[in-house]
């Protein structure tokens, strides 16, 4: 009877933990893109290091070949000193020229490679920092959403607690020391006691053929305990010592 009013309390149980196990999944869930965002975080920093790695390993080429030329220069000079021969320096300084305009061309190369590594990294970061951005938004929404839902649920819960709790004569909230469905167990074990007790009782009083169920007529009965009681203590005020 009580089932059909309110429903079971296994039901409301069950959508309770089925509430649980929805956090402890979107936590779970939330906890999994933060380790994969650090992970990315991660990545990206010894992909820097690298690059930064790499591009000082081509400055420091480029002043090795800086380093070169003037070595080639200053030889050129001393050749120039030890021989005489305007065909022997002008051979010299054309083997020059080629090594220097080599040299040239590897530092603009290495330049060259310099940029496009930063513009790929530069948007490689872009990209990796605007879908890290989507996928906190859209964690932040299903965030609020199950906060939202969490609310309106646990609004409802306490709906049905001032329904059914005052009618079967328990005080419970939220700052009880029992938790809802403890409550509700509570409530469940004396009510069952209870109705054992009515069989009993009805048991005992042979109420098995009675026109009425069993609880009505312990109902009728019940009512009229009180005034039972009233009228025996009166006899009892009433008899001499």
């Amino acid at each position: 009877m009580l089932n059909k009013v309110w429903g079971k309390p296994e039901e409301e149980v069950g959508y309770l933990a089925e509430l649980e196990d929805s956090l402890k999944e979107f936590f779970a869930k939330h906890k999994e893109v933060r380790q994969t965002t650090r992970k990315l975080h991660e990545d990206l920093r010894i992909h820097v290091l690298e690059q930064i790695t790499e591009i000082e390993g081509l400055r420091q080429n480029a002043e090795n070949s800086q380093k070169a030329i003037q070595l080639l220069e200053t030889r050129l000079k001393e050749e120039s000193a030890k021989h005489s021969s305007f065909d022997e320096l002008s051979a010299k300084v054309k083997v020059l020229e080629a090594e220097n305009e080599s040299l040239k061309n590897f530092i603009q190369e290495s330049s060259k490679k310099e940029t496009e590594a930063r513009k790929k990294l530069s948007k490689k970061h872009a990209n990796d920092l605007a879908e890290l951005n989507d996928k906190l938004e859209k964690s932040q929404g299903r965030v609020i959403s199950i906060i939202s839902k969490n609310r309106v649920l646990e609004e409802e819960a306490e709906a049905i607690d001032k329904l059914i709790f005052p009618s079967l004569g328990f005080e419970w909230t939220k700052d009880s020391n029992l938790t809802r469905t403890e409550a509700y167990d509570e409530a469940r074990i004396s009510i069952d006691a209870l109705f054992e007790a009515c069989r009993g009782i009805a048991m005992a009083l042979s109420l098995k053929k009675a026109k009425t169920t069993v609880i009505d007529t312990m109902t009728k009965l019940m009512g009229l305990v009180p005034d039972f009681i009233k009228g025996r203590s009166l006899q009892h005020a009433e008899s001499p010592p």
